[in-house]
C-alpha cells in the first residue's frame, strides 16, 4: 500500500514516516474543518435568535410609549382626552397583543430546529465523518 517500501537503483526509499505524517495532517485538518463547520452553525443561530429578538425589544419599546400619558407626548394641559389619540393606542395595542405571541412562538420554532438539526444530523454526522476517516486511514496507513 501506501506504506510499502520501494527500491530504486540500489538504494531504499522508506515512505512510512511521510504517509504517517500525511495522515496526522490530513486527520487534524479534517476535524479543524468540521469544528469550523459547528462554529459556523453556531454563528447562524446566534443571528437568526438576534433576529428575532429585535422586533420583540421594539415591541416592547413601544408598550412603554403606549403607557406614557398621551397628553405628556402630545403636550396638552387642557384634561380633555383626544379621540385620535385614544383610537391611535387602541389599534397599536391591539396589534402588538396580536404580534407578540407569533414572535414568540416563531423564537421557539427556531430553537427547537435548531437544537433537533445539532443532536439529530449535525453532531452525529461530523462524528460519523471523523471516524469513518479515521478507520479508512488506519486501513490505508496502519501505523
Amino acid at each position: 500500500m501506501a506504506t510499502d517500501t520501494k527500491t530504486g537503483t540500489g538504494r531504499a526509499f522508506d515512505a512510512t514516516e511521510m504517509a504517517k505524517t500525511w495522515k496526522e495532517g490530513y486527520l487534524k485538518g479534517l476535524e479543524a474543518s468540521l469544528e469550523w463547520q459547528e462554529q459556523s452553525e453556531h454563528l447562524v443561530k446566534d443571528a437568526v435568535r438576534q433576529g428575532l429578538a429585535a422586533p420583540r425589544q421594539w415591541l416592547a419599546s413601544n408598550r412603554d410609549l403606549l403607557v406614557m400619558h398621551w397628553d405628556q407626548i402630545q403636550g396638552q394641559t387642557n384634561g380633555v382626552p383626544n379621540p385620535f389619540l385614544a383610537f391611535t393606542r387602541q389599534v397599536l395595542q391591539t396589534s402588538q397583543d396580536m404580534a407578540e405571541p407569533m414572535l414568540k412562538t416563531a423564537a421557539d420554532a427556531c430553537e427547537t430546529a435548531f437544537e433537533y438539526y445539532e443532536t439529530s444530523i449535525a453532531g452525529p454526522s461530523r462524528k460519523f465523518a471523523l471516524e469513518i476517516n479515521k478507520k479508512v486511514m488506519d486501513t490505508v496507513i496502519p501505523n
